[in-house]
């Protein structure tokens, strides 16, 4: 038994005043501050199996509601195996993100934050009400921020094409003009990366960018001066990957804030 039901078990019961019922009885039930009598059923339920309905027997709102209150007293009374099932029931259904981002916010299932920021941060500007409410103001501010920095690097991405030196043309012979190769970059990075990656439905990621340069061919370039031109990029350091984990550390860290207050 985890240490607040021991001393909650442990509280002997009062001696009830001359006229009132007996503490535990259905006129005088013991009152558990913050438990519904839904939640504590569901709790009784998952320790006497006999009671426990099986889950594929369960409706999907049913099903999210037992997750959400056996991992609710799960938390509140410290109980690991309560929270592992309660977790193992939600993380098995398919719940939208933000509900999962609120659920997490809930209970301090900061294991799920990553995935959910992921799928929401490029959404921000598209949510409804209900949505932004489940997500909450800090962390939609947290995340829009996210976005900004993520729209900003593709931005100078789709615009900015690698440059190339005449030190490059030294160094391979099949460069007979290399002007050519500077033109032939410069004139053609919009049309066979920029507009990929700013594409308004289904944009590359500044990650695939470097993927997709070695499978290109840019007319009158050289092969050895596009291969440089590929080493080039994938020397640039860029800030996706940086911005998305602060962000999640950002959510992380003002979910275990509230979880203290």
């Amino acid at each position: 038994m985890s240490p607040p039901l021991t001393a909650i078990f442990g509280i002997p019961a009062s001696s009830p005043t001359p006229g009132e019922a007996a503490e535990g009885t259905e006129t005088n039930p013991v009152v558990l501050p913050g438990v519904r009598c839904e939640e504590f059923d569901d709790f009784l339920s998952y320790f006497f199996k006999s009671e426990f309905i099986p889950l594929p027997q369960l409706c999907a709102e049913r099903k999210e509601k037992l997750g959400v209150n056996l991992l609710k007293l799960g938390c509140l009374w410290d109980i690991q195996e309560v929270k592992t099932y309660a977790k193992g029931i939600l993380y098995s259904m398919v719940l939208p993100p933000a509900r999962r981002l609120e659920i997490a916010r809930a209970f301090a299932v900061h294991e799920w934050v990553e995935d959910c920021v992921k799928e929401l941060i490029p959404l921000c500007g598209s949510f409804d009400t209900d949505t932004a409410l489940q997500i909450g103001t800090i962390t939609l501010n947290i995340m829009f921020s996210a976005k900004s920095a993520l729209d900003r690097e593709r931005l100078f991405v789709a615009h900015t094409a690698p440059k190339l030196t005449p030190t490059d043309a030294l160094n391979y012979g099949d460069c007979r003009n290399h002007s050519n190769c500077e033109r032939a970059i410069r004139e053609g990075w919009w049309a066979l990366v920029g507009k990929k990656v700013l594409h308004p439905t289904n944009p590359m990621s500044v990650d695939a960018v470097g993927a997709h340069l070695s499978k290109i061919t840019f007319p009158g370039m050289s092969p050895k001066c596009q291969e440089e031109m590929v080493a080039k990029w994938t020397m640039n350091v860029f800030q996706a990957e940086g911005v998305v984990r602060s962000a999640v550390e950002g959510v992380v860290a003002y979910n275990k804030v509230m979880r203290a207050s």
